[in-house]
This record gives C-alpha cells, structure tokens and sequence, in this order.
C-alpha cells in the first residue's frame, strides 16, 4: 500500500497507514450519520441495497476492528519503540502517598490505548445499531398533500360519479 502521507512531521510518514485508515473510518462513519438523517422509507429494502448495506457494515467493522487497532500497535512498535524493556512505573516506585505496587510497561500503555480504541468503537457500534432501527418514517404531515393522477401520471380534476352524465357528450 502506497503511503502518500507528507513528511512535514518526523511521526507523519511512519504513521500514513494509521492515519489513513482512521480517515477511512472517520468518512465512513460520517456517511452513516447522513443516512441516519433520512427517514426510514415506507417501501421494503431491495436486495441490492441490503447487500450494499451488508458490505458497508462489514468493511466498517474492519476498518474499526481490525485495521485501525492493529496499525497502532505496529506503529507504537516499529516507530515509537514501545517495548517490554521500557517501564513508565516500577513497582514500589513511590506516588506521593502510596508506594505504586507493580510494574507498567510502554507495551502495556499501549495495549491499554488498543482497548480503548475497541471500546470507544464497539459503545458507537452499539449506539450507530441503535439509532438506524430506530430512526424516523416518513411523517404524514409533513407530507405535501400532492394531487391525485391517473395511470399515466396526469393530474385528476376532481372525482366525480361514474354513473352521471358527463357535461357535453350529447346527453339530453
């Protein structure tokens, strides 16, 4: 995959895959959000869009599951040099009023930040999930009262009876 991330800061082009799939899941999640804003159409789905749907779903679950957690670590790992070796916090390091009572390591600050990527994602998974059922129909009075046409898509005067006469047909 071709990183074409600028190198204006020294982190930038080391992060271009991360970057670029949290761009991904950012466009993908706003094109949820605008769709969420249109009311649920009256008619059933059609199977072209439930399979665009499905696949939407699924390649926004990747991004979110797969890529963008798993480009973390491989960027903590290669650029920023996160490893077991480093520590943040011994254990009986002193923290003021307690002695801290076992080890931190930049790995495990870093596995830390992934769980927190799956459950920012899952809790808006969950909520997206949510809202879509439950987003609006179609308000009827919100509707404009359109006039009625004819099969052929022409506007109807008014209803009238089919057994009177009609005006004008030599009816006497």
């Amino acid at each position: 995959m071709p990183n074409l991330i600028p190198d204006w800061l020294p982190w930038m082009r080391p992060a271009g895959r991360l970057i670029l799939a949290l761009v991904l899941t950012v466009i993908g999640l706003a094109i949820v959000f605008a769709l969420m804003k249109r009311p649920k159409p009256n008619r059933p789905a059609t199977w072209a869009e439930c399979m665009a749907g499905a696949v939407g779903t699924f390649a926004l679950m990747t991004l979110a599951y797969a890529v963008v957690p798993h480009e973390w670590i491989t960027f903590s790992d290669k650029y920023l040099q996160w490893n077991t070796t480093k520590f943040v916090v011994h254990s009986g390091q002193d923290m003021g009023i307690f002695k801290f009572p076992f080890d931190i390591n930049q790995q495990a600050v870093r596995d830390v930040i992934v769980v927190g990527i799956y459950v920012v994602l899952f809790g808006l998974n969950l909520y997206l999930f949510s809202a879509w059922q439950k987003r609006g129909t179609v308000d009827d009075a919100a509707v404009v009262d359109t006039p009625k046409t004819s099969r052929f898509g022409r506007p109807l005067r008014r209803g009238r009876n089919k057994n009177a006469p009609v005006e004008g047909a030599g009816a006497t």
